[in-house]
């Protein structure tokens, strides 16, 4: 937890978090099937930057874009859910990573987007359980996509480029300080 007493990170945070909402925003315009289901490609760009961040960062992000963004387009009712998945695919894919390779850690966190049946079923029934059904699956494929090509490319700049997306080095001092 050093990383949270600098400044830097904490901004860093937080313009993480606007681009993830604005990216989200943005692409709830792009509806599948019959208008009720949304392609949100804001979950491909938090993967893949959670391959790439270490630290709580993309974790606190997560959660707050998931709420905004749920409040600004009226699904009250899918924050605690949405809450819960970004946990889990922070979780799993932090991890996961260690033991897999990133892709595959993207590919088993896009999975968790799944819960969103389970959830549709207990409070809508069948018929509205099996249209998120289609709609997750496409979401989970666009989300895996997206999440592994911008991991490939975040990977290839910050390790080709002498101006890096992301270097941890930087809250070192932070971590030394504490022991």
């Amino acid at each position: 937890m050093y990383r949270l007493k600098s400044l830097k990170y904490l901004v860093t945070t937080a313009l993480i978090t606007a681009l993830l909402v604005t990216v989200a925003y943005v692409s709830q315009f792009i509806r599948i099937g019959n208008g009720k289901g949304i392609l949100q490609l804001a979950d491909g760009l938090f993967l893949a930057l959670i391959t790439l961040i270490k630290g709580p960062m993309l974790l606190i992000s997560g959660v707050l874009y998931v709420t905004i963004v749920d409040v600004i387009t009226g699904g009250f009712i899918f924050i605690p859910v949405s809450i819960v998945i970004r946990i889990l695919m922070f979780v799993i894919t932090y991890f996961l990573s260690r033991i897999l390779t990133r892709y595959g850690a993207i590919f088993c966190s896009s999975l968790m987007l799944l819960w969103y049946v389970l959830y549709s079923y207990l409070l809508f029934g069948s018929a509205v359980a099996i249209v998120e059904l289609i709609n997750d699956a496409i979401q989970i494929a666009v989300s895996t996509i997206l999440g592994i090509t911008l991991a490939v490319v975040f990977r290839r700049v910050n390790h080709h480029s002498t101006n890096k997306i992301w270097d941890d080095e930087q809250f070192w001092h932070y971590k030394k300080s504490n022991q």
